[in-house]
């Protein structure tokens, strides 16, 4: 069975049916309501971590509690304080975790494991996801008021942005978080779908008619929204800047995994027919289908290219790393004195290999930023002009504790990467006993973006406080805003 189309009520009727246990146990909608949670959850953690760094994550991520969205700095009342972000989101998570297990709780009291029962009281799911949809996009007052506020004003900017205003950076951070839910948008449609028309007892079915190009565009809908902004950057910068257009080229390397998974499903009855069975009795083979024909072979390419591209902008683009350049790995004759990489060397005198030429090409030309100082403590109003050699691969600052957190999260990157484009390949999820291998995939990819987030912040933080060197007082704050403006959303 498919796990990205919902039934069509027309085509077919809702017969109950015995469930695998993780499905029965935990069916599809309150899947999708535990990985809200779990990332609502993470960026409490990022928040309250980054705090505790001694990064101004309010000023950081443009955070601001007035209306105003031109480009100039807020003042200090404007935006709240980095102590006090945490804390609401850790409340609204327990507030959402209680309302979510109570109904998860009434349901499996109410229906067990009958599926008759199930379908009889999917409306019930029904009220317990909507409730905290309402909560969030209804203006109330209570817990998270200003969060809420604030997550509604994000949102509205992501997908109306306005065309001639500089794209806040909280509102990047945000759209790259709709990316890595892309999955779980195709879900929530399944789930509503079902919810609706019946047929939650399916568990995962096959696409019917309008229902499969509607998943679809929900899986593809956070990818054009990131697209949609780093073409406005490239607006931004007057047509210029190559940054913007080869990231929203990498946005666009997701479509052709997306699409050409959905082809296969099309082309499955060709191989049956070939192989004089039934698409069905196909799927039930042991070896399958896969490879046999040339749709799969343009989708393995599809794949490779989005897992890589993403990977390489990651850490040379999002975290300032220079794991990726090939002079990191095979040092020059420049760098390379006594037959290893002398890291002094390599800050003095930029690598002039492929992919140092090309990050130099998609970079801004604050080439301080690509190296700079190694700051005596974790501030960024106190960033020391000191010239403490780099480690292997690594920038001078590094704002987390322990630099093996750069190489662990780089590592864990690289397969998680590999992991997400095969969890946007829908044909590969056709068999209902891999679904909860498919839903930890959606949790671990919710973990990557949460690691993510870490250094994609803290780099930020290391070019702001690197401009904080040379500059106080009024001209600091202008020039700070200023670069903000125009750089926040190249991830």
């Amino acid at each position: 069975m498919d796990i990205d189309a919902p039934p069509d009520a027309a085509a077919e009727i809702i017969t109950p049916l015995e469930l695998p246990e993780f499905s029965a146990g935990f069916p599809l909608p309150f899947r999708v309501l535990f990985l809200v949670g779990l990332a609502l959850l993470l960026w409490a953690v990022n928040l309250h971590v980054l705090h505790l760094l001694g990064l101004d994550s309010s000023w950081i991520l443009d955070i601001r509690d007035s209306d105003d969205t031109a480009n100039t700095p807020p003042p200090a009342a404007g935006r709240p304080p980095s102590a006090k972000l945490y804390g609401p989101v850790y409340r609204l998570f327990l507030a959402y975790a209680a309302w979510c297990l109570a109904g998860w709780g009434a349901f499996r009291s109410l229906t067990g494991d009958n599926t008759e029962r199930m379908e009889a009281w999917r409306g019930l799911v029904g009220v317990i996801m909507l409730a905290p949809l309402a909560a969030a996009l209804l203006p109330w007052r209570g817990i998270g008021a200003r969060e809420r506020r604030a997550f509604r004003k994000s949102v509205h900017r992501i997908f109306v942005p306005p065309p001639n205003t500089p794209i806040f950076f909280a509102d990047v951070i945000l759209a790259d978080i709709l990316t890595s839910f892309a999955k779980v948008l195709g879900d929530l449609y399944v789930s509503a779908s079902q919810i609706i028309f019946g047929g939650i007892t399916h568990g995962r079915v096959a696409p019917h008619g309008v229902s499969k190009w509607i998943t679809l565009a929900m899986v593809g809908l956070p990818y054009l929204l990131r697209f949609r902004q780093c073409m406005l950057e490239f607006y931004h910068s007057g047509w210029q800047s190559k940054r913007p257009l080869a990231n929203a080229l990498k946005y666009a390397s997701a479509f052709p995994v997306i699409l050409l998974s959905a082809a296969q499903k099309d082309v499955v009855k060709e191989v049956a027919a070939a192989k004089g069975v039934t698409p069905a009795e196909l799927n039930t083979t042991p070896t399958r289908w896969f490879g046999e024909h040339p749709v799969f072979r343009l989708w393995l390419l599809a794949v490779v290219v989005n897992s890589m591209f993403s990977f390489y902008w990651d850490v040379e683009m999002d975290w300032g790393l220079s794991l990726c350049e090939l002079e990191t790995w095979i040092p020059s004759q420049a760098d390379n004195t006594s037959g290893h990489l002398t890291p002094s060397a390599r800050s003095q005198s930029p690598p002039q290999g492929l992919f140092a030429r090309l990050r130099r090409t998609l970079g801004r030309g604050d080439t301080a930023h690509q190296r700079s100082p190694n700051p005596h403590h974790h501030s960024l109003n106190d960033v020391s002009a000191s010239t403490k050699p780099a480690l292997w691969g690594l920038r001078q600052t590094l704002l987390l504790p322990d630099p093996i957190v750069y190489y662990l999260f780089t590592l864990l990157d690289l397969v998680l990467r590999f992991t997400w484009s095969l969890d946007l390949s829908t044909h590969l999820h056709t068999i209902s006993k891999i679904e909860s291998g498919v839903f930890f995939m959606e949790a671990l990819e919710l973990v990557r973006r949460w690691m993510w987030v870490f250094i994609r912040v803290e780099w930020e933080a290391v070019k702001m406080g690197e401009l904080a060197r040379f500059r106080t007082g009024r001209e600091r704050t202008a020039v700070l805003w200023a670069d903000k403006g125009g750089d926040d959303d190249d991830n």
